[in-house]
């Protein structure tokens, strides 16, 4: 599924004039460009207009060269940059002209592409903002993918850098940002884990970009995770609040009134990085599937080895909660978030701020994925195609592996639709 719809995706090579309008600004407002702000991604280029107030605005592109054009109706080029250059294979630079009409924004691209805009409006520190998506035509996928081969085939390990882009997070002692901290720890986990060998790892943010969590969430079921982690920073009112916590999902509610504030915290980051008010109803909506309780216990281990770990090492204090946040709700695979420290404590940013320490907190996640796999090892069919059940397993995540669906393992193996398999049980995964 398209992340915008039709009616809002254009394609430069046409002549195209579209109108797109916010809600009608008050009588005799004039809103002003604080502001012009981009980031790359793989497979798009982002632009953010910052405005002053609400107000209307058309689109339409431009040819020889290539560009799309955005007129903020009765706008004034205020504090903001007239030239900012990009030049990143996609969007060359964003001017900014005063016209009689209104403040005329201009993406200069590269060569044509698909591109969307849409509106947001303010949310805590953000101000009523543009957004400006272009395309980049020549990615199909949006991350590379990364195999590392072992005998007993790859264990694969989706790591969620929390944030990104135009959404910092947290900010500790108005220095460290969280978007930073947690994908610096996450890069420093993905390298520990390759070093090991076994692991086939896939970052769902690799840079500082903006992914809303539909898409985190969609990158781990297309790379096939065994496992998916999370990891932000967090942040509370009382500032002695310190050391780290660690989620897992929770189908029926959260452990305390804390973690339902954080949960909300983290589910709203859609609305700071800017979501099409078109995108998938989904993102903010999407409940637990109560048949995965095979997934919620696997979680509930994981989070457990990365707090032993965690406290084993000495490198954090660590309690194991739930929550209900979205980017883990759903998933297909056992999941958890971690919060690696409180940015709001002095002595915690202190400790996040020391690249050791950094490198000393993904060792230690890294050691509790090593854990949770002694325990749940993924299994690899023998050569005659047959498989033998191992603790933890079920129809689905064996069909998963061996590339069938849960209807042919059960026809393979006469089970009827209610049947259980056991532990050591030798299964047919292949048609003789």
């Amino acid at each position: 599924m398209s992340l915008f719809p039709l009616h809002m995706r254009f394609a430069l090579g046409v002549a195209a004039v579209a109108l797109l309008v916010a809600a009608v600004p008050e009588a005799g407002a004039s809103s002003e460009v604080s502001a012009i702000r981009h980031w790359t991604a793989p497979d798009h280029t982002r632009i953010v207009v910052d405005l002053t107030s609400e107000s209307q605005y058309s689109t339409r592109t431009l040819t020889s060269p290539d560009r799309v054009v955005v007129l903020v109706v009765g706008g004034e080029v205020g504090r903001a940059s007239r030239s900012t250059p990009v030049e990143d294979g996609i969007v060359n630079r964003v001017r900014l002209n005063q016209l009689n009409s209104g403040a005329q924004v201009v993406v200069d691209l590269a060569k044509a592409a698909a591109y969307s805009v849409f509106p947001l409006k303010p949310y805590r520190e953000k101000p009523h903002r543009i957004v400006i998506d272009v395309f980049r035509a020549d990615v199909s996928e949006s991350l590379p993918i990364e195999r590392t081969e072992s005998s007993g085939g790859p264990r694969v390990v989706v790591i969620d850098p929390g944030h990104g882009g135009e959404d910092p997070g947290t900010l500790g002692n108005g220095k460290l940002t969280e978007k930073n901290v947690v994908l610096d720890i996450s890069n420093r986990f993905a390298e520990a884990l390759r070093a090991r060998g076994g692991y086939e790892v896939h970052l769902t943010r690799t840079g500082d970009y903006f992914v809303r969590l539909a898409k985190r969430k969609k990158i781990a079921h297309e790379r096939g995770g065994d496992i998916f982690i999370s990891v932000h920073a967090n942040s509370a009112p009382n500032r002695k609040a310190s050391g780290s916590e660690v989620f897992f999902v929770s189908p029926r509610g959260e452990s305390d009134q804390a973690s339902r504030e954080l949960a909300d915290r983290e589910n709203a980051c859609d609305m700071v990085g800017g979501v099409s008010p078109d995108a998938d109803s989904d993102v903010l909506s999407i409940l637990v599937d109560l048949k995965m309780s095979d997934n919620v216990d696997k979680s509930s281990d994981l989070a457990s080895f990365a707090s032993q770990e965690l406290r084993a090492s000495g490198t954090s204090a660590c309690v194991v909660k739930q929550a209900g946040f979205v980017v883990l709700k759903s998933l297909a695979m056992p999941s958890v978030l971690v919060e690696v420290g409180f940015l709001t404590n002095n002595d915690d940013v202190k400790k996040l701020s020391r690249s050791d320490y950094r490198g000393q907190y993904a060792t230690a996640l890294a050691d509790a994925v090593d854990a949770y796999f002694d325990r749940y090892a993924p299994v690899v069919s023998s050569p005659s195609g047959d498989h033998r059940v191992a603790p933890g397993e079920t129809l689905w995540s064996i069909a998963r592996r061996h590339g069938i669906s849960v209807g042919e393992l059960r026809e393979l193996n006469g089970l009827a639709e209610d049947a259980t398999i056991q532990v050591d049980q030798i299964l047919s995964v292949a048609r003789s």
